[in-house]
């Protein structure tokens, strides 16, 4: 079954339907997932960084592990490396100008951001080094980090804990856990409908008008696909709930770089266009840099550090769009 026609018109209407039922699919999936969890007492902050993460990483999933068996290996990496450049200049950047600061503690900064810039480089490493070809033995690699960091997080979760005091917790949204569990399947069906529809008309437009599929995907797919992650964060800012704001874009990055480009080179090796690995890529180093820097400085960021990282973000579309 194919999500695309031959009218262009209806074509939009069925991608903005599939945008929409990502957006709709994963808030069913974050609320529910994150109350599932909290019955179990993990603490918030291990939730941002992990099952808020997935979450809010699921569009990207749905969209890149369909786009992988279809051997779009374009949209794969221009989706992931894009929402990665999305999540840290835009996110962040707006998340920063709404709060003015946002503390950014060192636990955080040594641990997870460095984390996340680490696995930056070694992907854009494995990159270069394979002239573009990023195989199954890369995704092997990215397979062991992700499950090394998440046995790390959980070990740790007692320690993690003592980040969140201070801050105010949700209330229940479902009135039982087996009511969170249906929402949490029935999100989960709407982001992989959602991913298809988008995926399906991302090829289309390309192949019709002759257009790269990874420019495309780093830039319109990325910014549908980070839209999630764009209203957790605005969510947690309004709720005080600085430990998942910030800890949802970093874990994000790192489930998007881990897990899902693991994944996805396992099932098809990924050739890599120049376009992305001369440009795209390399923004993503430098936005993760100017995110550990900022961090570091002062262990907050500021509104000027917010502006920043904005500017970075229209850049790289004016770039792309020209």
């Amino acid at each position: 079954m194919s999500f695309v026609t031959d009218s262009i018109i209806v074509n939009i209407i069925l991608f903005l339907i599939g945008l929409y039922f990502l957006i709709k699919g994963s808030d069913f999936f974050v609320e529910a997932a994150s109350q599932i969890a909290r019955s179990y007492k993990i603490p918030e902050i291990v939730i941002g960084l992990t099952l808020v993460s997935i979450g809010t990483s699921l569009p990207e999933f749905a969209t890149d592990i369909y786009a992988s068996i279809e051997g779009q290996a374009g949209i794969v990496v221009g989706d992931l490396v894009g929402s990665n450049i999305t999540n840290i200049s835009l996110v962040l950047g707006v998340a920063v100008l709404m709060l003015g600061t946002m503390p950014s503690p060192r636990e955080v900064v040594k641990r997870d951001a460095l984390f996340m810039l680490g696995t930056f480089f070694i992907f854009a490493a494995i990159c270069f080094i394979g002239e573009g070809n990023f195989g199954r033995i890369g995704g092997v690699v990215m397979i062991l980090l992700m499950a090394g960091y998440l046995f790390y997080l959980f070990k740790n979760r007692d320690a993690l804990a003592e980040l969140e005091e201070g801050e105010e917790h949700n209330e229940a949204i479902y009135s039982s856990i087996s009511k969170a569990w249906l929402f949490l399947f029935l999100g989960i069906v709407l982001i992989f409908l959602g991913a298809k529809a988008m995926v399906d008309n991302v090829i289309f437009v390309a192949e019709r008008f002759h257009m790269s599929k990874g420019l495309i995907a780093a830039t319109i797919v990325a910014f549908g696909t980070s839209v999630p992650e764009l209203a957790v964060t605005i969510s947690s800012i309004r709720k005080k709930k600085k430990g998942i704001a910030l800890g949802n874009i970093i874990g994000s990055c790192i489930f998007n770089i881990l897990l899902i480009m693991g994944l996805c080179a396992l099932i098809n090796p990924l050739e890599i266009e120049a376009s992305l690995l001369n440009v795209v890529i390399p923004t993503m180093l430098l936005c993760g840099v100017m995110l550990v820097v900022f961090m570091r400085s002062g262990w907050r960021l500021v509104k000027a550090e917010g502006i920043a990282l904005l500017l970075v973000y229209i850049g790289f579309l004016i770039y792309n769009a020209i």
